[in-house]
């Protein structure tokens, strides 16, 4: 089977996700090819093309030519969507690696809709969780003209929990996690205890300041993260510190998974602030539940955030905190091949189909929105 995967290149969570798809499908013995333009084609048209041409003389005029190359928007040509459009000819199906909310707002990707009845090709989305789980954002969207489920033949999600339950009701998604393992993400031999801060997020001015008192109390090395970093520079990083203090509320946070990988704990003054990795809880089940051992969860007290650096300093261990992720995040340490290849054989015997996503209109209002889960 023939595997079409769209991303970007930038330096984000879709480079890495889209990757890792592209390594687990040839695992499957399956023959994918990842399009590092294919988000920009999808969002194709003669209006949008000329807009971003635009933009991106403006920001070399103002920045010169020595700026980073994820700084300029992508543009696409009509003889490159010309030469996509002979290559899908030769694909199964399409698979969409993009998040809420862009994932489903009527002026994004609108090359979806045209694909699909073009080439009666099943559009399948695959992202950090399914939008079933996301609370109120499907009201957000909907509010804004975009769409609910119905956008897609079927959905690939890394995780499905969150304080929100899933509906008992049949749903188009397989929980296959991700594999992002690679020569990048390693634990390198580790002298020191060092922190890494996550890039400081308005409004959580005062559970950084927190983190920043506790750690030169202690008389811990830290770095802030700030400004731009490629994807090699920031993964060096991570394989040079031995932990990381989240900043806000993570939808997903694909750096708690890569920091994982790296033999880094996680440090959050709130619980709920990834809640994309509760474990020891069903889907069906709303509100909070537990972290996997990795996590130091201090509730923001300054008490508690130093006797965890204080002790996690004297026992530190990047094999046990790599060990620890492979034993309880298990589809998110290697995915799960095998609800991975249950979407592909459905593919294959017509179950998931390009008219698939026009059933999936009725499940938009079973969606819990309630903010109180």
């Amino acid at each position: 089977m023939r595997v079409a995967i769209l991303a970007n290149d930038k330096a984000s969570f879709i480079k890495p996700m889209a990757e890792g798809l592209a390594n687990m499908l040839r695992r499957l013995d399956a023959e994918p090819e990842v399009f590092y333009d294919g988000l920009a084609i999808l969002d194709f048209s003669v209006s949008e093309s000329l807009k971003r041409s635009t933009k991106n003389g403006i920001k070399i005029l103002l920045n010169g030519l020595g700026q980073r190359h994820h700084v300029l928007e992508q543009t696409i040509s009509r003889e490159r969507l010309s030469s996509f459009e002979k290559q899908l000819k030769t694909f199964d199906v399409l698979v969409v690696v993009c998040n809420i909310p862009d994932a489903f707002l009527a002026s994004r990707l609108i090359g979806i809709e045209r694909f699909r009845r073009k080439f009666s090709l099943p559009v399948v989305l695959y992202q950090n969780y399914y939008l079933a789980t996301r609370g109120p954002w499907i009201n957000k969207i909907k509010k804004c003209g975009g769409f609910g489920l119905e956008r897609y033949d079927w959905y690939l999600a890394a995780s499905m929990v969150s304080e929100y339950p899933l509906t008992t009701a049949r749903h188009p998604c397989s929980l296959i996690g991700h594999d992002l393992r690679c020569n990048s993400l390693n634990s390198e031999k580790k002298k020191h205890f060092r922190v890494l801060l996550d890039f400081e997020r308005k409004g959580n001015e005062k559970e950084r300041a927190l983190q920043i008192q506790a750690l030169e109390t202690l008389k811990i090395d830290y770095l802030q993260l700030e400004g731009h970093y490629s994807q090699q520079e920031i993964r060096q990083l991570y394989s040079q510190y031995s932990a990381i203090c989240l900043s806000s509320r993570e939808s997903f946070g694909l750096p708690i998974v890569e920091n994982q990988l790296c033999g880094n704990l996680i440090f959050t003054p709130h619980r709920n602030w990834a809640p994309s990795h509760y474990i020891n809880k069903s889907v069906l089940e709303p509100g909070e539940a537990s972290l996997g051992r990795n996590f130091y969860v201090y509730n923001n007290d300054m008490n508690t955030l130093k006797e965890q650096l204080s002790y996690v300093q004297q026992h530190y261990e990047p094999k046990h905190v790599i060990e620890n992720f492979r034993q309880e995040y298990p589809h998110l340490y290697h995915g799960d091949l095998t609800a991975l290849n249950d979407c592909i054989t459905k593919v294959r015997k017509g179950d998931i189909t390009c008219h698939s996503h026009l059933e999936y209109e009725k499940l938009n209002s079973e969606v819990v929105a309630d903010s109180d889960c």
